[in-house]
């Protein structure tokens, strides 16, 4: 049995409450991405008819975590049980998500399980991804202030098929990846091939 005190969870906050909060907890490039995020998520969800609450606050939130620098990351994984495997002990942003959803629970009071499941998912994806999940995925990746190469490509798709833009982002992630040499964590290579093969 836990032996951790049960806290009262705060009441689900509003958009401006959400808003103002993000805006003290993340720098202003983070804060800025995040709203980037908002606004493409939302233009998303009015395309594939999903509302827009749930929209707004899975995208405001996604990456509240980022609050952390890598090492603190690192420490809060820990912290929270998250498993520790070698490519997101190399590189502790990979945590970032899971965290994130954490946050959203305790101190912004997210209770919806969709909202928390979109924030947890939105990095590097999953196998199955419901609508919601896959929009905020895929506005992490588009938001206008991303400039890759194949970028307009990707986000004229993302409005046609939300599984060929997973499968453009998650191929785009493992070509940089390679590309500069680094280790390429499993659950991009999952995500990739789950929507690959769902096309076929």
């Amino acid at each position: 049995m836990s032996t951790n005190p049960v806290r009262k969870q705060p009441k689900s906050i509003k958009r401006e409450a959400i808003v103002k909060k993000l805006r003290t907890m993340l720098d202003q490039e983070r804060f800025a991405h995040s709203l980037r995020v908002e606004k493409i998520a939302l233009a998303l969800a009015k395309r594939w008819k999903l509302g827009k609450k749930l929209v707004s606050m899975a995208a405001l939130l996604h990456d509240c975590g980022r609050r952390y620098q890598r090492k603190e990351m690192l420490r809060q994984a820990v912290k929270l049980g998250l498993e520790i495997d070698s490519i997101r002990k190399f590189e502790p942003k990979l945590f970032h998500a899971e965290i994130s959803a954490v946050i959203a629970r305790k101190e912004f009071g997210i209770k919806s399980q969709p909202v928390l499941n979109a924030i947890t998912s939105h990095t590097v994806g999953r196998p199955g991804m419901s609508k919601l999940e896959k929009i905020i995925y895929l506005a992490d990746h588009i938001e206008e202030g991303r400039g890759f190469k194949g970028v307009k490509k990707m986000r004229n798709l993302a409005f046609k098929d939300l599984g060929a833009a997973i499968v453009a982002s998650s191929t785009n992630m493992i070509e940089y990846l390679l590309k500069a040499s680094l280790p390429v964590f499993t659950g991009t290579v999952r995500t990739r091939n789950y929507y690959v093969l769902d096309k076929k």
